[in-house]
């Protein structure tokens, strides 16, 4: 039976996978609470891109209805600013969004503190926060693995969309004699780290990043990624 919880929400344009990382910088109210909330209490929190049509619930962005659980690792202080990594973890289907008790509204450039904005709704709401929250539905592991000559010929092709990228940019020059032995060296054997590395560096595409975070095998993943560098190719050569 799949598990059920209700995580606060960290809404995005683009989200995050599963086992992979990535730096970012709070300075909203409704952030710095919950990141507070979700360290001091040593939970996650629900990473996930923004729905696309964008949709809004009290004037904030509506995620996505696929997202994964994710750990704040790394936290510091900047000035005004929180700093960490969200680490991915576990991935989820939304079933239902729970309203922050603030609807959205513009400071300019100076935030109030959270607690200034808690006491503007703590008595009516107590158990009320600053940021969307929702019930979710964690999903299973994927099922299977990626059959190894398959994986091998994906990784060819990741790294000749990343010297197509590199080319069209004109950044290190780098050629696919070059590129190759490295990604191999990372890459191979298949691993579903591996996997949903390659998800977080090709798949640009918010349905795609949905279908990937929604699919029941590796091998549905790699459908999704082989298609986008399918693609994208074929948008670099016109």
């Amino acid at each position: 039976m799949s598990s059920v919880r209700t995580v606060p929400l960290f809404v995005l344009p683009m989200g995050l996978f599963p086992l992979t990382q990535e730096p970012l910088r709070v300075f909203e109210p409704r952030y710095k609470q919950m990141l507070d909330d979700c360290v001091l209490g040593g939970e996650p929190f629900g990473y996930v891109a923004s729905a696309h049509p964008p949709k809004a619930l009290g004037g904030w962005a509506l995620p996505g209805q696929y997202g994964l659980l994710a750990h704040a690792e790394d936290v510091s202080e900047q000035g005004t600013n929180l700093l960490f990594t969200a680490s991915g973890e576990t991935r989820f289907k939304i079933s239902r969004v729970l309203p922050a008790s603030l609807p959205a509204r513009d400071f300019g450039e100076i935030f109030p503190t959270v607690d200034e904005l808690m006491e503007e709704y703590v008595d009516d709401d107590p158990d009320g926060k600053l940021y969307l929250r929702a019930e979710v539905e964690e999903l299973p592991p994927l099922e299977g693995t990626v059959e190894d000559r398959r994986w091998e010929i994906l990784v060819r092709a990741w790294s000749e969309h990343i010297v197509a990228v590199d080319s069209l940019v004109m950044a290190s020059g780098m050629g696919l004699e070059d590129v190759l032995p490295i990604m191999e060296g990372e890459f191979i054997p298949y691993t579903e780290s591996g996997l949903w590395s390659a998800c977080q560096s090709i798949l640009s595409d918010y349905h795609d990043r949905q279908r990937a975070l929604a699919s029941a095998s590796a091998n549905e993943v790699a459908d999704v990624i082989e298609e986008a560098l399918e693609a994208s190719m074929a948008q670099m050569n016109v």
